[in-house]
Formats: C-alpha cells, sequence, structure tokens
C-alpha cells in the first residue's frame, strides 16, 4: 500500500542518504509518495537546508518535489555550544553550490507556504493516510500541532530519529541531538499526538548495536554511476575520517519505515517524555520503565544489521 509522506529535515549528510532511500522506494518499490518536504533548523542554517535538500533532489531529477521552508530556530532558542559533525554547511563543508547552475537566492527553491501551513493542509486534505518523517529537531510539527490543533487527531503515524533509550547521548553525556536542541517541541508531540509514534534512539545507532564498518561503506556504496553519491562519497570522506563505524542515522529510520519486517529486530511501548529542566540531563528522553502510565511510543531497541545493509544497497541500486 502506497503510504504519503511529508518528510521533514534539516538536511545534513545522513539525512541526504535517507532521503536518497526514500526517492529510490518511490519509483522502485511504488509503495511511498513524498507529498513535501519541510525544512527545518538543526544541522545548519535553514538556506543550507534548503540547497542541500534541493541538491538531493536535482541528482535524481525529482524537483518536481516540493520543499517548504519551516523553523529558523527552537521554540525557545538558547545558545547551544554543540561540535557540528556535518561541518557548517551540513554537507561536510563541501562546496558544491555552484551559481551558474543553482539560483544564488535559495528562497526561489522553496514554496510561499510555510512548512507548518502545508503540514496542516496535507493532513487535513488526506486525514489518516499522511505519515510524518521527523530526521530534524520537532520544532515544526510542534509548531504545527499547537497552531492547528484539528490535525492532531487526524495524522496517520510518525517516526521519529532522536532521543535515546539508556541516558547515552552524542550531544551531551545524556541527550541526543535532534530532542537536545528544541526539547520543549518533543514535549508537546509526545504529550499531544495519539497517533501511533515509532522512535529511533541513539543507542540502536551505536557500534554495539549496529556496527556498519567505514570499509563496507566505501567498498558497496562507493562506484555507483549516481550524482548524487559522487557528493556523498565526497562529505562522507570528511564526515567519518576519523573512526571505522559508518553510521548514516537518519537513513535507518527511513530503512524500518519502509521495510519494518525486515529490519526491526526488536522494539518495545513506553510512555515517553523528555527532560527539560535538568542541569545536567536537559533534552534526555524519559521512558516509563514500570510501564505505569499509558504508553504513547513505539522504541525501537535493535534492527537487524544485514537487512539495514540490504537498505543501503537498496539506496544505490
Amino acid at each position: 500500500m502506497e503510504k504519503l509522506v511529508i518528510f521533514d529535515t534539516d538536511m545534513g549528510t545522513d539525512d541526504a542518504w535517507a532521503l536518497q532511500m526514500m526517492l529510490k522506494a518511490e519509483t522502485h518499490l511504488k509503495n511511498v509518495k513524498i507529498l513535501a518536504i519541510t525544512v527545518s533548523h538543526g544541522n545548519t542554517t535553514v538556506e543550507n537546508v534548503i540547497k542541500n535538500t534541493y541538491r538531493i533532489l536535482d541528482g535524481l531529477d525529482r524537483t518536481d518535489i516540493p520543499i517548504y521552508k519551516g523553523a529558523t530556530e527552537a521554540l525557545i532558542p538558547v545558545e547551544l555550544n554543540i561540535v557540528k559533525f556535518n561541518g557548517n554547511n551540513g554537507f561536510s563543508d563541501v562546496d558544491f553550490w555552484d551559481t551558474n547552475v543553482y539560483p544564488s537566492d535559495v528562497n526561489t527553491l522553496v514554496q510561499p507556504k510555510h512548512a507548518v501551513e502545508i503540514i496542516r493542509d496535507l493532513i487535513l486534505e488526506h486525514p489518516h493516510k499522511i505519515s510524518l518523517i521527523c530526521l530534524a529537531p520537532l520544532t515544526n510539527i510542534a509548531l504545527a500541532i499547537k497552531t492547528y490543533p484539528e490535525i492532531r487527531d487526524k495524522i496517520f503515524e510518525i517516526y521519529i530519529m532522536g532521543g535515546n533509550i539508556k541516558g547515552i547521548g552524542n550531544t551531551t553525556s545524556s541527550a541526543e541531538f535532534n530532542f537536545y536542541v528544541d526539547p520543549e517541541a518533543v514535549h508537546i508531540v509526545f504529550a499531544t499526538l495519539k497517533c501511533p509514534m515509532t522512535v529511533l534512539p541513539w543507542e540502536c545507532c551505536l557500534e554495539d548495536s549496529l556496527f556498519i564498518s567505514k570499509e563496507w561503506r566505501f567498498k558497496n556504496l562507493e562506484n555507483v554511476n549516481c550524482k548524487n553519491i559522487e557528493l556523498m562519497n565526497k562529505f562522507d570522506q570528511i564526515a567519518y575520517k576519523d573512526g571505522d563505524c559508518f553510521m548514516p542515522c537518519d537513513a535507518y529510520l527511513t530503512a524500518v519505515f519502509l521495510f519494518p519486517e525486515k529490519c526491526i529486530r526488536s522494539k518495545k511501548q513506553f510512555h515517553a517524555t523528555i527532560e527539560l529542566q535538568g542541569l545536567h540531563t536537559r533534552g534526555q528522553m524519559i521512558l516509563d520503565h514500570r510501564q505505569i502510565n499509558e504508553y504513547n511510543v513505539t522504541v525501537i531497541e535493535t534492527v537487524h544489521e544485514d537487512e539495514i545493509k540490504n537498505s543501503l544497497l537498496f539506496t544505490v541500486k
């Protein structure tokens, strides 16, 4: 069955793999249709996110998919000292934007509507049929459901890359990047939505759970005649110059969305919220392990490594 998708992204290197996989599924499997791409702050500025998104669409001749500009900052913006894994431009600072080919004003590449508006419009147009794929801080989603409460009970499902299940962080000692950047948005989404919510947490992507070596990545995903893969080779060479593990976490989320029966090894339902005030734990996802409260999320605990690899191979097919 074809699923209708709103793809919410802060287009860094792993978002690019995720979008490439989704576009391949739309073309070859015909089990998804991307109605809109909504862009958000996160890995880089929204202007860079627009460039990066358009470049991946252009690489597969899919610029027919509309891009909508979204939130430029968190609901409660604070100064954050964050190491930028994806570089300043989100693509490891690879210079790919040739103004002889692409417009210098990126606002000409986006639709006139705001991301929050198109989220509302599409959900109301297709009630109980929209899947939200969330690879960025959840600011756009939180704004949409607070501004237009009539859509809250009309979302089919939401898939989220973010948070943690064991309190292991990648931005602070206890917080994952997407949730740390805008924890208030996470709180709104978790506390408000009643549709099925699936979360792929940070620990699920770590080496002891899922190890895809850098050697495997460049042996199997490099020599492909594709404009996008040529760019991905460049930014991954920089992003993964240190270490042995290839970790396109956002692509893992699209893999479990597209191939849940194959990719998901174990999952569990929890009541989830997020810490907003802790001195050391702001942005940490809090799970009710005692199972006192009614669950609101399904958390993926482990995935099948071989099937994730197969999903990545499908991405370069």
